[in-house]
């Protein structure tokens, strides 16, 4: 009869704590992992803020002065509305290449909401309502409001979402020195008819740049303007153009060159209609564009003509 195998002693169970431990460490770890990567990542975010606004690559916080629309769009696609964006430019362009400006709006007004800090697709999206719209049409009571359409997406729209651009500023001036100011297109006489009384709601309202500041210095700083002047399209280019210029921080040589091109052509244009005491602050305008400038071949050839030969 063979002795019985010896009894070894049980086991001791693991304790309440050690035994949750256990069961909660597959979902404790990777929590924990998360919370330190987001931490990493606020971090790195705050870092590359600051130098992106160091180097003037962040016009404002990315949801701050942003229409509501956009607002929602920003941060509910977050990273995936750049892929949406392109998608929808290609499409665009189809469009336009087709002449299809109505579908166009629509389809502009989109991509505006997925990347609102690009100044490149507000004037893409104005330039179809001022122009290729209008383009379409014979009546001129039809064409104003597309034009109007394109003058308030960029001073309001635009202007809140890009502050201080000067591509806004450049193409909303373009648009009162080009369709509104000279007569290229038939229906200009009418179209200056309608801006005038809107001019004096926002110099009654003080509305930058149709504000008593700035105002006061373009007289002093580029010509006279008179109340009168003031009305017309000529001035409000020169006032948009201005206020860019006088942005801090300045924009670039190329933009500065465009702006200020846009000033002095829009006082040519009012020497054109009879203004010719503006001759001489015109002149002087240019060569201080010159003097800003001296190695652009136009400023020079400019000067040339215009200055009084002995």
């Amino acid at each position: 009869m063979t002795a019985p195998a010896p009894r070894t002693a049980p086991l001791a169970r693991p304790s309440a704590t050690v035994r949750a431990l256990r069961l909660g460490l597959p979902v404790i770890l990777p929590v924990v992992l998360l919370c330190a990567f987001a931490l990493a990542t606020a971090h790195l975010n705050r870092r590359l803020l600051r130098e992106r606004a160091t180097l003037h690559l962040t016009q404002a916080p990315p949801t701050e002065n942003l229409p509501p629309a956009a607002a929602l769009t920003t941060i509910a696609l977050g990273g995936f509305r750049g892929l949406l964006a392109d998608y929808l430019w290609i499409r665009a362009s189809d469009l336009q290449d087709a002449g299809r400006y109505f579908e166009l709006v629509q389809l502009s007004t989109w991509i505006s909401r997925l990347q609102p800090r690009s100044p490149a697709i507000w004037t893409f999206h104005a330039w179809n309502l001022a122009y290729n719209i209008p383009s379409v049409m014979t009546a001129p009571e039809d064409r104003w409001p597309w034009i109007l359409a394109g003058i308030h997406l960029l001073r309001d729209d635009a202007a809140t979402a890009c502050p201080d651009s000067p591509a806004i500023q450049r193409q909303l001036a373009w648009f009162f020195l080009h369709k509104l100011g000279t007569n290229l297109d038939p229906a200009a006489p009418y179209y200056r008819r309608q801006w005038a009384p809107l001019a004096q709601d926002l110099l009654d309202a003080a509305t930058p740049p149709f504000d008593p500041a700035t105002i006061a210095r373009v007289r002093a700083e580029v010509a006279p303007l008179t109340d009168a002047d003031l009305l017309l399209p000529q001035a409000a280019a020169i006032l948009y153009a201005q206020q860019s210029l006088w942005q801090d921080p300045p924009p670039l040589p190329r933009d500065d060159l465009a702006l200020r091109r846009t000033t002095y052509q829009a006082l040519f244009q009012l020497i054109e209609a009879g203004r010719f005491d503006l001759a001489p602050p015109a002149l002087a305008y240019i060569r201080a564009a010159a003097a800003r400038h001296p190695s652009n071949p136009a400023l020079r050839s400019l000067l040339l003509r215009l200055s009084p030969h002995p």
